[in-house]
């Protein structure tokens, strides 16, 4: 099942929902660790001054500003969900970067081989795609000679998927590989220089922190509830190893 819009706007990316999220992983982002490990994620990479980047799936734009305001590069970030553009465009104008960063409502997928960058960046967002060769072929197409990808991702564990996490792959429309697939598929594609790099222990320590963010976050009652439930099933499933999350980086020749 392909991704769509509609499923990403009304399902887990309502207005509200995108809030809730912000409101544990801080303020313009919505991925695992917040700013400070947007940072961390970023060193990885070979940001210099006049690069374009492309951030795909740039959520609230947090990434995308550091990157921006760090290192002088110019980035355009897409996402499929329009609340997430929508949002990201009025923190573009509290931000004053419009002068490096444009925000588009687009599908990765979709990209045309005339577009052309120096950095693909992503946080986890892969697993919402299930045809992976096909956005590994879009992503070498639209990199430069040389240029370089740098994503993190939900990735499956060592231990065997128990039917309660089929069942939330299955109701979330995730579709997640283990470390070495990933790594294969990157091979498959062309890219070389590969690097994956298991981050679960790293995020068994950020999804505890979140916790605690949690408590003291301005939810109310029943969202605090729902959300520490999912924090904790999530927890529960990186300390048994059934999921994990991994970090990579390759180049194109």
């Amino acid at each position: 099942i392909q991704m769509t819009q509609e499923f990403l706007d009304s399902k887990q990316y309502t207005e509200l929902s995108i809030l809730r999220y912000e409101a544990i992983y801080g303020h313009n982002y919505i991925s695992p660790g917040g700013e400070n490990i947007a940072d961390e994620f970023i060193n990885t990479l070979d940001l210099r001054e006049g690069l374009s980047v492309l951030d795909i799936g740039c959520g609230l734009g947090g990434p995308a500003f550091r990157m921006a305001s760090k290192s002088g590069v110019h980035v355009h970030g897409i996402d499929l969900s329009a609340n997430m553009i929508r949002i990201a465009k009025t923190r573009l104008k509290e931000e004053e970067l419009n002068n490096l960063i444009s925000f588009t409502h687009a599908n990765c997928l979709e990209l045309q081989a005339f577009e052309e960058y120096h950095v693909i960046h992503s946080r986890d967002v892969f697993l919402h795609i299930s045809d992976k060769n096909r956005l590994f072929e879009v992503i070498r197409r639209i990199l430069v000679s040389g240029g370089q990808l740098g994503f993190s991702d939900y990735c499956l564990g060592v231990t065997k998927p128990s039917p309660e996490f089929k069942g939330y792959l299955q109701e979330r429309n995730y579709s997640l590989l283990n470390v070495e697939d990933y790594t294969t598929l990157l091979k498959k594609a062309g890219f070389t220089n590969i690097i994956g790099k298991d981050k679960t222990l790293l995020f068994i320590k950020i999804l505890e922190k979140e916790l605690n963010n949690l408590e003291m976050a301005p939810l109310n009652k029943k969202d605090k509830s729902s959300m520490r439930k999912s924090w904790k099933e999530k927890l529960k499933r990186a300390q048994s190893r059934e999921q994990g999350w991994a970090w990579f980086t390759a180049s194109r020749d």
